[in-house]
C-alpha cells in the first residue's frame, strides 16, 4: 500500500515537511502533470517504522486528504 493525495489537498506543504522518504512531490513535480501534489508509491513506505501512522497522514490539516491505497 502507499499513501494517496486526494482531490481536496490544500497545496499546504505539510505531508511534503513530513515525509521521511521524500516520496512526496508538489503540483510543479507531479509526473502526470495534474496540479496537485503526488505521492510516488514505489517511495512511499507508510512510514512504518518511523510513525504509528503515516507522517503525512498525521500533518495534514485537511481529513480525508490523504488516504492509503492497496
Amino acid at each position: 500500500m502507499a499513501a494517496k493525495i486526494t482531490e481536496i489537498c490544500i497545496a499546504c506543504g505539510a505531508c511534503i515537511d513530513e515525509c521521511p522518504v521524500e516520496a512526496i512531490v508538489d503540483d510543479s513535480d507531479n509526473p502526470t502533470g495534474a496540479e496537485t501534489y503526488y505521492v510516488y508509491a514505489d517511495k512511499c513506505v507508510e512510514c512504518v517504522g518511523h510513525h504509528a501512522s503515516p507522517a503525512c497522514m498525521e500533518a495534514c490539516p485537511t481529513e480525508g486528504c490523504i488516504v492509503l491505497t492497496a
